[in-house]
C-alpha cells in the first residue's frame, strides 16, 4: 500500500508552521559549509518569523511538496506504492511493489482505464489478458450452487519500464480477491518458496569466476499453470460479462493471480518439470537448480514466475531454453541486466559482474524529496545513540510525525540493504526498531541515510575472476550497544570472488554478560551461515 502524505516535518521547534519532508532549505544551498547542528540551530532561530507567516508558508510548502513528488519524464524512473486493498500479495510478482508510473496516473479499476486517455492501450492490455485466460480454460460459467458464495476479482494494471525508464508495455493482469476466501472451504496450504539473495549473488559470483553466460527469463501467467484441489467460484470480470448468463459465476479450472494457493500450486507445477528435465534442487535452496552435461553446466534460479540461467555451454543453455518454452508461455529477455530491481552487468571477457540498483536507489530519493539533498560521507551519526525514549521527550510533536512516512522510507532502503548495500545493514536495523513509533530525532537520523544515498547512487556489489573464489567471513559485535536494553548487536559478513554475497547486522536476542559472551554469539550466527553457505556451494560446485 502506498503512504499517502501531504505535509511532513521541516521544523519540528515550530508547531504552527507547515511541515515538510523536504531537506532542501535555503539555508543548505547558501552555506554548504554548515553541519546538521548548525542546520538546525539555523532553523531555531528563524521559529519566530516563521510563525507569524504560517498562513503563508503553509501555502507555499505545500506546493513546494506537490512539485517535489511531481512524477518525473520516462527517464526518470519512478516508484509508486499500488493502491491494492485487499488483494493477496501473490497477486502481483515481486517488482510490483512500486507500480512505474512515467505516462500518466496509473488506473486502478477498469472504469477508470476505460476512461483515461490512455484508455486503447488499457483495452488492448485487457483483452490480451482475457484471451490468455480463455486459451489456458481458466474457468467455466455455472451457476453459483446453493450455500456457496463466490470471491470477487479485479483489474489490476501496470505500466512496464526497461531499466532505462523507458515504457515497454502496458499490462493488466485479472486478479482473484484472494482476501476473502476461507481456509478450509477455499484453501488449506500456502507455503510457496522463492531463491534467496544471498543464493542469487552466489550464482552472480560464480558467473565471474568460471566466465558463465547470464540470461533471464519470464513465465507470461505462470500462475495459470496450477491446478487447483478446491472448488472455487468468482464472479465475472468487468468489461467481459457473458450477456447470455450475466447472473453466472465462473467455477475456476486452474490457479489464478490473487488466490492464496496460486503461489504454491504454481512453484510444485514448474518445480515437478525442472526435475524431469534431468535438473537437480539444491538442498540448501529449493529454488536453485543444476543440470551437469559432460564438463558443461547450467543453473537456474527460480524467483516466483523470473529465471535466470547461468551456463557454461551455449547450446545446453538454448536446448533448457527450447524446453521451458515447449511447456511454458515464456519471454525470453536475452541477457541478464535487470532482476528484481537490480542492474547487472557480465563482462565475460574481463570476467567482471557488477551489481546495483542505482536507478532504484534515484527514485527512493525522489520519492521523499530528497534528489537535491546535501550528501554527507556517512549513513549515522557516530555520536548519535537513538532511543525510544527519546519518543517520550518529543512526544508534543506526536501529531506532526502521523504525516512522515517514515515506515515507508525504511521500507525502501531495507531493499537496497538485502540486494547490494551492505553498508547499510546497521543503520536499517536501528532506524526499523522505531518504526511504529518515530519522533523527530529518528526521522532526522533517516534523512542522513537518504543524504548518504545521494552521495553514493552507484555504490554495488562487484565481483571478480581475479580474486579466490575462497568464501572469507568476518563477524564482530557492539557490546552492550543498546543503552536501553543492554543487549548486543551482531554482525557478519561474507565476501567471495572479490565481493559481498552474505551479511547481516541483527541485534542479539539476549543480554550478553561480557563482551567475550557477545562476541561469540555473534560468532554462532556467522558459523550457521558458513555452513549454510558451504552447503550450497557444495551442490553447485563439484
Amino acid at each position: 500500500m502506498e503512504d499517502k502524505f501531504d505535509e511532513g516535518p521541516r521544523n519540528y521547534n515550530d508547531e504552527s508552521s507547515a511541515v515538510e519532508f523536504d531537506d532542501q532549505d535555503e539555508d543548505e544551498e547558501k552555506e554548504e559549509g554548515k553541519t546538521d547542528d548548525d542546520m538546525d540551530s539555523s532553523d531555531d532561530d528563524n521559529e519566530d518569523t516563521r510563525s507569524s507567516k504560517s498562513n503563508i508558508k503553509r501555502h507555499t510548502r505545500t506546493q513546494s511538496l506537490e512539485k517535489a513528488t511531481v512524477i518525473p519524464s520516462p527517464k526518470q524512473r519512478t516508484y509508486r506504492g499500488p493502491s491494492l486493498e485487499h488483494v493477496s500479495a501473490a497477486a502481483m510478482d515481486f517488482e510490483a511493489a512500486y507500480i512505474v508510473d512515467s505516462v500518466g496516473e496509473t488506473p486502478t479499476t477498469f472504469k477508470s482505464a476505460m476512461e483515461s486517455s490512455d484508455s486503447g492501450k488499457w483495452k488492448e492490455a485487457c483483452d490480451s489478458e482475457f484471451d490468455s485466460l480463455q486459451r489456458n480454460d481458466t474457468w467455466e460459467i455455472v451457476p453459483l450452487p446453493k450455500g456457496r458464495k463466490a470471491i470477487g476479482c479485479r483489474w489490476v494494471f501496470r505500466v512496464k519500464e526497461n531499466q532505462d525508464g523507458e515504457v515497454e508495455r502496458f499490462k493488466a493482469r485479472l486478479v482473484a480477491k484472494g482476501f476473502s476466501q476461507k481456509f478450509g472451504v477455499d484453501y488449506e496450504e500456502t507455503f510457496a518458496p522463492v531463491a534467496k539473495f544471498t543464493s542469487i549473488r552466489v550464482v552472480l559470483s560464480m558467473a565471474a569466476k568460471y566466465g558463465l553466460m547470464l540470461h533471464q527469463m519470464d513465465v507470461k501467467t505462470a500462475f495459470l499453470n496450477g491446478s487447483l484441489n478446491e472448488d472455487i467460484y468468482m464472479d465475472q470480470p468487468d468489461g467481459y460479462l457473458d450477456a447470455t448468463q450475466p447472473d453466472y459465476v465462473c467455477k475456476l479450472k486452474i490457479s489464478l493471480y490473487g488466490l492464496k494457493q496460486s503461489p504454491r500450486m504454481w512453484n510444485q507445477t514448474i518445480d515437478g518439470f525442472m526435475i524431469k528435465m534431468g535438473f537437480k534442487k539444491c538442498e540448501s535452496d529449493h529454488c536453485i537448480y543444476i543440470k551437469r552435461d559432460d564438463q558443461d553446466m547450467i543453473l537456474v534460479v527460480l524467483y516466483v514466475d523470473d529465471l535466470i540461467l547461468a551456463s557454461s555451454n551455449n547450446e545446453l543453455l538454448k536446448s533448457t531454453k527450447m524446453a521451458l518454452s515447449k511447456r511454458f508461455e515464456m519471454t525470453d529477455l536475452g541477457e541478464l541486466d535487470y532482476f528484481l530491481g537490480m542492474e547487472i552487468k557480465n563482462d565475460r571477457k574481463t570476467g567482471m559482474v557488477t551489481v546495483q540498483q542505482t536507478m532504484f536507489l534515484k527514485s527512493v530519493l525522489t520519492k521523499f524529496g530528497m534528489d537535491n539533498s546535501k550528501p554527507v560521507k556517512t549513513p549515522q551519526d557516530p555520536g548519535l545513540k537513538l532511543t525510544k525514549n527519546m519518543c517520550e521527550q518529543e512526544c508534543k510533536h506526536e501529531d506532526t510525525m502521523c504525516n512522515v512516512p517514515y515506515r515507508s522510507a525504511v521500507g525502501g532502503i531495507m531493499y537496497l540493504m538485502v540486494a547490494t548495500r551492505p553498508d547499510l545493514a546497521a543503520a536499517v536495523g536501528s532506524l526499523s526498531q522505531f518504526s511504529s513509533d518515530p519522533c523527530p530525532t529518528h526521522w532526522q537520523a533517516l534523512k542522513r541515510v537518504l543524504r548518504y544515498l545521494q552521495a553514493t547512487p552507484n555504490h554495488g556489489l562487484e565481483f571478480t575472476r581475479e580474486e579466490g573464489s575462497r568464501i572469507c567471513g568476518y563477524t564482530d559485535a557492539d557490546w552492550a550497544g543498546d543503552i536501553e536494553s543492554s543487549r548486543s548487536t551482531s554482525g557478519y559478513v561474507f565476501m567471495m570472488n572479490g565481493g559481498c554475497i552474505s551479511w547481516k547486522s541483527q541485534k542479539q536476542r539476549t543480554v550478553a554478560l561480557s563482551s567475550t559472551e557477545a562476541e561469540y554469539m555473534a560468532l554462532s550466527e556467522a558459523t550457521k551461515e558458513a555452513v549454510w553457505l558451504k552447503v550450497l556451494l557444495g551442490n553447485l560446485v563439484r
